[in-house]
C-alpha cells in the first residue's frame, strides 16, 4: 500500500484497489451501478473526475494490435501505467465532457482506466489522471477478478512448451476443475468412465492432431449428456454457409454473395461423404436432449473446419461441397475455411423479410410491429436479455400503450429465435396481460416456439402454457423444461478453447419431459421458406378465418 502520509497526495481505498489523489481535492465518493460496483467520484470547485476501472484477460501484443486497428479513429498514445506497458486515448463527447483512456497490461490481465472529466482546466486534471493511473496498486492482485464480470471464468495457467504439454496442462484442468465446479457431472455418465476417458485421450495425444484432439475432447464434454456444459471452438475456421435442417434433409439458407446462386439447395455431401453419414459422425461430439436441438446445432457445426478434419472428412481447408439444385441435379463447389465470423453472412433474400417477419431485426432483442390489413399485432422475443438503447420495462409500457389505443384481433409472440438469458425479464408482459382479459383469449393470443427456443426462453413459454390462455404453435424446442443451467466456464488458456458447465438444476415443469411441445405443430418446410411463406404464422391467420 502506498504511504497515507504523503504530503500532496491522500490515499483512497477500497476492497480492490488503491490509489491516490491530490490531496486539496474533495473526498471521493463510490458510484453505484453506474459504470460498475466500483465507480468513484473525484472533485473539486472548479470540476469532477468520474474513475472506473476495469480489467479482463488480454493475449500477447493485444495492445499493439489495438493500437494499430484504431490509430486512424482515435488520437492514441503509447504511455507507462504504473511502470507497465500501456496506451492512452482520449474522446471529447462535447465541449463539457471529455473521456479519458488508459490501458496496461498487468500479469496476465487488461486494465482499463476510464476517466469522465467535467472540468474549467482540463489540463490540470489531465496531470491528476496520469498520477492517480500510476499509483494504483491491488490489495490483492487476485480479486481484480470482481472489476470485469470475469469471475465467470476459470483460467488454466499457461505453460511454456510443446504442443503436448499445453494440451496435457488444459486436459488436468478439465479432470480437476470439471467435476469440482459442475453441480452434479456424474448424474448420468460413469464417474470412471470419465477419468477412463481422459487418460486414453492423454495416451493419445503424441499420435493425434490438433483438430483429432478437439473432437476427442469435445466427445468428452459431450458424455456429460448436459446441453448446457458445452465445448467452445474460440478460433474456429468455417465455410460461408448458413444451413438449415428441413423435414427432408439440410438446406443453404444463406451465405457470402460469391455464392449465393447455391441458396436454396439441399446439401448432398461434403469431401464425398454422404449427409446422413456426416449426421451419425457429428452426433457424438455434442450434448443434446432431444431432436430439435441436435437439427439446430449439427448445420452449426458442419461449416467448421476443425471438426470436418478432425473426424476425418476432409484433410485440408479446402473441401468439396455437393448440392443438388431444384431440378435433382448435382452441383459441386470447392470452398476453401477462414477465419471470418457467422455475422458476416446476411441474409440475402430481403423480401423474405417483409413476409416472414422473424427474419427481420434480428440484431434487436425485442420490438414489434402492426399488420394493419390483418389486424394483428406481431411481437418478437429474440432473446431474455435487456437493450441498452431501451430496457424491457419501457418497451413493455409502449407495447400495451400500443395495444390499449388500437383494435386488435390477434397478438402473436414469437419466441422461436431466443436462446434464452434471464426469464424474469418478461415477467413486466405477463403483469400487463393479466389485466386484459378479453386480449388472453385462445383465439386471440398465440406463442410461436422452435427449435431455438432454449433455457429462459423454455421457461416463458411454460409460463404461457400454464399461467394464460394462448394458443402454442411451432416446433418442439430444443430446450428441455427442466434443465441444468445458470452457467459458468473454464477457458483452457493454452488451447484457446472454453468449456460452460452448469451450476444448477432447473425445475420448471412437474413432468420431465425431453422438449416442450406446441399446441399445434407446424413443421418447417423448405418448399415454404423458399417461397417467402411462414408456415406457423400461415396457420395463424388460418384461425377463425
Amino acid at each position: 500500500m502506498k504511504d497515507e502520509n504523503m504530503s500532496n497526495d491522500n490515499t483512497y481505498y477500497n476492497g480492490i484497489y488503491t490509489i491516490q489523489y491530490p490531496s486539496n481535492w474533495l473526498v471521493p465518493k463510490l458510484i453505484s451501478d453506474v459504470e460498475g460496483p466500483y465507480s468513484v467520484l473525484f472533485s473539486q470547485n472548479d470540476g469532477q473526475l468520474q474513475l472506473s476501472v476495469k480489467v479482463s484477460r488480454y493475449y500477447e501484443n493485444y495492445l499493439e494490435e489495438a493500437m494499430n486497428k484504431n490509430k486512424d479513429e482515435f488520437n492514441i498514445e503509447e504511455y507507462t501505467v504504473g511502470g507497465n506497458k500501456g496506451c492512452k486515448f482520449r474522446i471529447n463527447k462535447n465541449e463539457n465532457i471529455i473521456s479519458t483512456f488508459y490501458y496496461g497490461e498487468k500479469k496476465d490481465l487488461l486494465i482499463e482506466f476510464k476517466f469522465e472529466c467535467s472540468a474549467d482546466d482540463y489540463n490540470i486534471y489531465q496531470s491528476s489522471m496520469e498520477k492517480i493511473v500510476d499509483s494504483l496498486e491491488f490489495n490483492d492482485f487476485g480479486s481484480a477478478n470482481e472489476l470485469s464480470g470475469d469471475n465467470q471464468y476459470t483460467y488454466s495457467p499457461k505453460v511454456s512448451g510443446n504442443r503436448e504439454d499445453k494440451w496435457l496442462a488444459d486436459i488436468d484442468f478439465i479432470t480437476k476443475e470439471l467435476p469440482k465446479n459442475h453441480i452434479n457431472l456424474f448424474y448420468e455418465l460413469g464417474e470412471e468412465d470419465f477419468y477412463n476417458n481422459i487418460e486414453r485421450i492423454k495416451e493419445k495425444i503424441p499420435i493425434l492432431t490438433d483438430d483429432e484432439i478437439i473432437v476427442e475432447v469435445s466427445k468428452l464434454i459431450a458424455s456429460v449428456s448436459d446441453e448446457h456444459t458445452q465445448f467452445i471452438l474460440k478460433d474456429q475456421l468455417r465455410y460461408p454457409f448458413r444451413f438449415y435442417y428441413f423435414e427432408d434433409g439440410i438446406y443453404l439458407l444463406s451465405s457470402i454473395p460469391e455464392y449465393s446462386e447455391y441458396i436454396g439447395y439441399k446439401l448432398k455431401s461434403i469431401n464425398g461423404k454422404g449427409v446422413e453419414e456426416i449426421i451419425s459422425l457429428f452426433r457424438p461430439i455434442f450434448s443434446y436432449d432431444n431432436e430439435a436441438r441436435f437439427k439446430e446445432m449439427i448445420v452449426k457445426q458442419i461449416v467448421i473446419s476443425q471438426f470436418l478434419k478432425g473426424l476425418k472428412i476432409i484433410n485440408s481447408e479446402t473441401a468439396e461441397f455437393a448440392f443438388i439444385d431444384k431440378n435433382g441435379d448435382e452441383k459441386t463447389i470447392q470452398v476453401v475455411a477462414t477465419g471470418f465470423k457467422n455475422s458476416a453472412i446476411k441474409n440475402l433474400n430481403t423480401e423474405a423479410s417483409q413476409t416472414m417477419l422473424y427474419l427481420k431485426n434480428t440484431d434487436k432483442n425485442y420490438w414489434y410491429e402492426f399488420m394493419e390489413d390483418k389486424k394483428i399485432l406481431y411481437f418478437n422475443y429474440n432473446s431474455c436479455f435487456n437493450m441498452e438503447e431501451k430496457s424491457f420495462q419501457d418497451f413493455n409500457k409502449e407495447l400495451f400503450d400500443f395495444i390499449d389505443s388500437h383494435d386488435i384481433n390477434k397478438l402473436v409472440v414469437d419466441l422461436r429465435n431466443n436462446g434464452g438469458g434471464k426469464s424474469p425479464i418478461l415477467d413486466p408482459f405477463f403483469a400487463e396481460l393479466k389485466k386484459r382479459e378479453n386480449l388472453d383469449q385462445s383465439n386471440k393470443l398465440f406463442v410461436i416456439v422452435g427449435r431455438e427456443t432454449f433455457s429462459s426462453a423454455v421457461i416463458n413459454a411454460l409460463t404461457f402454457k400454464n399461467k394464460t390462455n394462448a394458443t402454442i404453435l411451432g416446433e418442439p424446442t430444443g430446450g428441455k423444461p427442466n434443465h441444468f443451467g445458470d452457467i459458468l466456464f473454464l477457458n483452457l488458456s493454452n488451447s484457446n478453447i472454453m468449456i460452460s458447465y452448469s451450476t444448477k438444476y432447473i425445475t420448471t415443469s412437474k413432468e420431465d419431459m425431453d422438449s416442450f411441445t406446441p399446441d399445434i405443430v407446424v413443421p418447417p418446410s423448405a418448399d415454404d421458406y423458399f417461397n417467402d411463406i411462414d408456415s406457423v404464422m400461415e396457420r395463424i391467420l388460418e384461425i377463425n378465418k
